[in-house]
């Protein structure tokens, strides 16, 4: 348990003004607010469920005010995954992609295992790789009773074509 009370008088000052700023970026207001929360003598698990988070995160916010005060709160270093493909890979599948229009992830997903040997396991991998190459998977507009069965088609494309 975080003992009450770790907080200077200065940076309880400073991290309440934080949290008073309407200008401040909510994420940071919201660090801030747990902080003093936490100084006021709430649990790490009250102060995540007064503010619908996780207790881990609060803990997390917590040593990284320790190591690096103010400036430790402001880093949002979350990044995300490297891609698992090649620049040349990516561009071999983009291309692949504007031949082919693809009609679902799904053979996207094989084409890459096929081609470069990389397996995406989820169905938001692959959403998310396409997204970071500029390309959305969509449903066709339908354009009259006769193409009623290419309404139901699904195919990639790059996003500037909408």
């Amino acid at each position: 348990m975080i003992r009450a009370g770790y907080l200077s008088s200065e940076d309880r000052a400073d991290l309440i003004a934080l949290v008073r700023d309407g200008s401040a970026a909510h994420r940071l207001a919201r660090r801030a607010n747990a902080l003093v929360l936490l100084d006021d003598g709430w649990s790490c698990e009250r102060v995540a469920a007064a503010l619908f988070l996780d207790d881990d995160s609060i803990r997390r916010w917590h040593a990284l005010f320790l190591e690096d005060g103010l400036e430790g709160l402001t880093r949002f270093d979350s990044g995300g995954g490297a891609s698992r493909l090649s620049k040349m890979q990516e561009e071999a599948l983009k291309s692949w992609i504007g031949e082919v229009l693809p009609r679902s992830t799904r053979q996207v997903g094989a084409y890459i295992e096929r081609e470069f040997g990389v397996v995406y396991e989820s169905r938001s991998g692959l959403i998310a790789l396409l997204h970071r190459l500029g390309l959305s998977y969509s449903k066709p507009r339908r354009s009259g009773a006769s193409s009623m069965w290419r309404s139901s088609r699904r195919s990639l494309r790059p996003m500037s074509s909408f």
